[in-house]
C-alpha cells in the first residue's frame, strides 16, 4: 500500500535523481552479529557516495543510534564515508536518530530540512519516504542496492515490525519526539 503512494519519489540511478541540496543517510549497524561486514551499511554509504560524487547532493546528514551495542552508527559512516573521498566538511552527524521516525523528524525540526534526499535500501527507503511525507517534507528517495532475501530474512521481518511501528509513530495523538535544539551549525539554507 504505501509503496505505491511513494512509487513517484524513488529512485535507483544516481543520473536519473533530482537534486537536492542534502541527503539523509539513515543508520545501520558496520557489522553483522558474527562481525563480518554488514553488506547493508556499505550498500547504504556506497550509494550516499555515488550522489554525493554525481552532484545530485552536496550535504549528507548520516543519523542514527549514537551508542547502540557500544557503536556509534554516525561516526561509523563518517569514517567510511571519508575513506571513500567525501569530504568531512560536507557530513553532519546526528547521534540521536535512533529510529527512522526520529530521523526524518530530526532532519526537518533539528537541522531545518524542508526538502532533502533519503538513502537506503527500498523497503527502508519507502518507510522513510511515506513518514517524510506525512510530516510535510518533499523528500525523495536513492534506493542503495538491495540485500537478497536469502541473506537478510533476519531483515525482512524486522521491516514487518517497523512497519507496525511507523503507523503507531504518525497516529495523531501521538506526539512527535524530535530530541535536541535547532542546530545553527548544520542548517543547510545558511
Amino acid at each position: 500500500m504505501i509503496d505505491e503512494q511513494v512509487a513517484d519519489g524513488r529512485y535507483s540511478q544516481a543520473e536519473d535523481t533530482p537534486y537536492n541540496r542534502v541527503a539523509l543517510v539513515l543508520g545501520t549497524l558496520p557489522y553483522a552479529r558474527d562481525r563480518s561486514a554488514n553488506p547493508f551499511f556499505w550498500s547504504r554509504l556506497e550509494a550516499a557516495a555515488e550522489l554525493y560524487c554525481s552532484g545530485k547532493v552536496q550535504h549528507l546528514i548520516l543519523s542514527g543510534d549514537g551508542a547502540i551495542w557500544g557503536v556509534n552508527e554516525p561516526e561509523e559512516m563518517r569514517r567510511a564515508l571519508i575513506g571513500m573521498g567525501i569530504p568531512d566538511e560536507d557530513m553532519t552527524l546526528d547521534i540521536a536518530g535512533v529510529d527512522t521516525y526520529r530521523s526524518v523528524l530530526r532532519a526537518k525540526y533539528v537541522f531545518g530540512q524542508e526538502a532533502f534526499t533519503i538513502v537506503s535500501q527500498p523497503g527502508h527507503a519507502v518507510r522513510a519516504l511515506f513518514i517524510a511525507e506525512r510530516i510535510g517534507v518533499e523528500a525523495i528517495a536513492y534506493e542503495a542496492r538491495d540485500i537478497h532475501p536469502m541473506r537478510a530474512k533476519r531483515s525482512w521481518l524486522r521491516e514487518r515490525g517497523s512497519r507496525l511501528k511507523m503507523w503507531w509513530n504518525l497516529l495523531p495523538s501521538t506526539e512527535p519526539m524530535v530530541m535536541g535544539e535547532v542546530s545553527r551549525l548544520c542548517r543547510m539554507d545558511q
